[in-house]
């Protein structure tokens, strides 16, 4: 789990995500297994766009803040250390997306041609 996202499995089998991030709240819902694959991709395409208006943009690298001269107090560390977790945590979002953005492509390119033949 990730600092600022509340997740809620709904009665239909839907999950409810509540994310915070920098003072901004969104709420996404995601389709269970059984829905169409177009809704998923139009709910990926939406957490996409969420995930963008925070200011979490796929593909960045972390880049540590610059030292300075003075030692690093263990607090500060710590703080470091969140901050990258975090970080690479919303990277590891923007992977499991696009994962399962390509598993729906083909599992439709998979359904057509079943049909086709």
């Amino acid at each position: 789990m990730i600092d600022g996202v509340e997740d809620d499995v709904l009665k239909d089998g839907e999950i409810a995500l509540k994310i915070l991030h920098n003072g901004k709240i969104q709420d996404v819902i995601i389709a269970g297994t059984a829905s169409e694959i177009r809704i998923q991709k139009d709910q990926f395409s939406l957490l996409r766009d969420t995930l963008t208006d925070f200011g979490i943009l796929e593909g960045q690298i972390y880049v540590a803040p610059k030292r300075s001269r003075m030692p690093m107090s263990p607090e500060m560390a710590a703080a470091r250390a969140k901050q990258q977790k975090e970080f690479e945590g919303w990277q590891e979002v923007w992977r499991i997306i696009r994962k399962a953005e390509t598993s729906l492509d083909r599992e439709y390119e998979i359904s057509n041609m079943l049909d086709y033949y």
